[in-house]
């Protein structure tokens, strides 16, 4: 069976973003993300939304498997928009709901939340779309050897974010077949009450977090059967070639990031 969950997976391509750089991209991503983060007002936001939308169309990658990532962490969008909606006291008031009074300022924070939270998923998407995972850890180690200087390993920081990205479409397939083994047995959450339902939603953390651990424990033992070793130095079969297009790359993302300062 074909899982539906996308997110964190390599999807191949031959866009001109697919052939850059991991470290240029990895980078990019984290500039990005400090434009998302101080990020305050809707004219920032829009100049955002439009500068990953060129970069998605940039992918060559059909927009459906982009809707897929986000897909599964919509409830997380949705949730962070009505708490801002629902508990947010600022501006002035412009609907009663009985126990709840939305404000202006509730509703523009909700927009402006949500739309960082799709922005995060976006481009980590779009990170992890175009880019190999042993070349992202590779860059991502590339990046990080400064941290040698203080002690820390930027090999094993590499590998273990690596093994977390990888992880993502792993738990969300776990807990889609639990899920489905669920209802073929045949649950009907649509019978039972808000709070039993949670109580059943919350009930399939433990089986879903069982099938990581084991999936996990078979990834150290097929690691360990490859030879892999902690503390001995390692080497890279490709060896990564940084180019002006790459340079390029990394100063467009200089445009957002002053944007979503300024405006």
């Amino acid at each position: 069976m074909r899982s539906r969950i996308v997110f964190g997976k390599y999807i191949e391509g031959s866009s001109w973003v697919h052939r850059l750089d991991p470290r240029a991209k990895t980078a990019s991503m984290l500039l990005f993300m400090a434009a998302v983060f101080v990020t305050d007002s809707y004219a920032s936001i829009l100049a955002l939304l439009l500068f990953a939308a060129v970069v998605i169309m940039s992918t060559r990658i059909p927009l459906a498997m982009f809707a897929r990532a986000i897909k599964p962490l919509l409830f997380i969008i949705v949730f962070i928009f009505l708490f801002h909606v629902l508990f947010e006291t600022s501006g002035q008031s412009f609907i009663d709901l009985g126990p709840f009074t939305l404000y202006a300022g509730g509703l523009e924070r909700g927009i402006v939340s949500a739309s960082r939270m799709i922005l995060f998923i976006a481009f980590a998407a779009i990170l992890t779309f175009t880019t190999r995972p042993e070349s992202l850890v590779q860059g991502l180690g590339s990046l990080l050897m400064p941290l040698r200087f203080i002690g820390l390993s930027p090999g094993k920081i590499a590998l273990m974010v690596g093994i977390a990205l990888r992880f993502i479409p792993t738990v969300f397939e776990e807990a889609e077949r639990i899920w489905k083994a669920q209802l073929a047995r045949g649950l009907n959450l649509s019978e039972k009450p808000l709070v039993k339902r949670a109580m059943l939603l919350l009930s399939l953390l433990v089986p879903v977090l069982a099938g990581s651990f084991r999936r996990a424990v078979d990834l150290a033992d097929s690691m360990e059967a490859r030879g892999y070793r902690l503390g001995v130095a390692r080497t890279s079969y490709r060896a990564l070639q940084w180019s002006s297009r790459d340079t390029l790359f990394l100063l467009s993302f200089a445009l957002p990031v002053t944007a979503g300062i300024l405006l």
